[in-house]
């Protein structure tokens, strides 16, 4: 897994979603899962100012691990218009790239690991694997350290309630502050490392932005009231998932994996509409289909085809 190195207490502003864009002087391809690597330094002026205690924030390790989903060049005007977002304190220095970030999570406990200036590897697992050989020694020593659990580590630990297995990410897009994408999530069973039986973890469905977002916009509100949200919870600023009952989950997967690649919307108007009347049971066929690697494609395929009569 790619990792990045943050002093704290950046990189638990990172964790607790205060921190949503990092800046660097440099950009890269890489899109996806980030391991949050905290330095050694710890700037503890900085820690103050966001009320933090600098003694508290653990360093050294792995703690976490974040999603990139976009790396945009600042000019002046946009480095101010996202201060918010990456709340740096020096002044605007050109080249400077925004980090985009969304969706952190903190790991169970610290994985020990030296950082380095850029993007570099870390093999958590091996990681961990060490960490609780380590431990296993001390034991044999007596030493306190061995009290500690060893503790796997899996991406995406699912928080919410069991009874709503699907969450739904806002995601600002950069350069914009109030356009954002849609991410839904979907709380699943695997089997897990060691004698544990099975542990939830969340799956990526579907991301939608742009027109085909907004054309199914009266869809997303729908969902969110079905889950006992309001439609006034709905912003570019949100960064708490909203955390989505099955059936609803299901219903709104359907619409969104759908629409995705269209390009005229009367289809999308009219393949939405036909999810949202679709017996519930009809439902769970299409997304089951629509999100098993061996048929989702070609079932994507054809429920617009059935749907759009095209």
């Amino acid at each position: 897994m790619k990792a990045l190195s943050f002093r704290q207490p950046w990189a638990e502003l990172v964790l607790r979603g205060r921190k949503t864009m990092d800046l660097r002087t440099y950009t890269t391809h890489h899109r996806g899962l980030l391991a949050i690597h905290a330095s050694q330094t710890v700037e503890r002026d900085a820690c103050r100012a966001h009320g933090l205690d600098p003694d508290a924030l653990d360093a050294g390790g792995i703690v976490g691990v974040v999603e990139l989903v976009d790396v945009i060049p600042l000019t002046e005007a946009d480095y101010e218009a996202h201060r918010d977002q990456h709340l740096a304190g020096r002044g605007f220095q050109e080249p400077i790239y925004g980090w985009v970030l969304a969706s952190p999570q903190r790991l169970p406990q610290v994985v020990p690991a030296r950082g380095r200036m850029s993007l570099f590897n870390v093999d958590l697992e091996a990681q961990t694997s060490a960490g609780a050989e380590s431990r296993a020694s001390d034991a044999g020593r007596g030493n306190q350290a061995a009290k500690r659990p060893a503790v796997a580590y899996q991406a995406r630990v699912y928080p919410g309630d069991p009874h709503r297995p699907f969450s739904l990410h806002v995601q600002p897009l950069a350069g914009s502050s109030t356009s954002y994408a849609l991410a839904l999530e979907q709380r699943v069973l695997e089997p897990a490392a060691g004698p544990s039986p099975q542990e939830p973890r969340m799956t990526a469905v579907v991301t939608l932005n742009g027109d085909n977002l907004r054309a199914v916009a009266n869809h997303v509100i729908e969902a969110l009231r079905q889950a006992d949200y309001k439609a006034t919870d709905l912003s570019s600023d949100r960064r708490e998932p909203f955390y989505l009952p099955e059936a609803v989950g299901v219903r709104l997967g359907l619409v969104l994996m759908a629409v995705k690649p269209l390009t005229r919307q009367k289809r999308v108007e009219a393949i939405s509409d036909g999810i949202r009347q679709m017996p519930l049971e009809e439902a769970y066929y299409w997304y089951s289909k629509c999100t098993a690697a061996d048929t989702a494609e070609r079932a994507q395929r054809a429920l617009r085809i059935l749907l759009a009569d095209e």
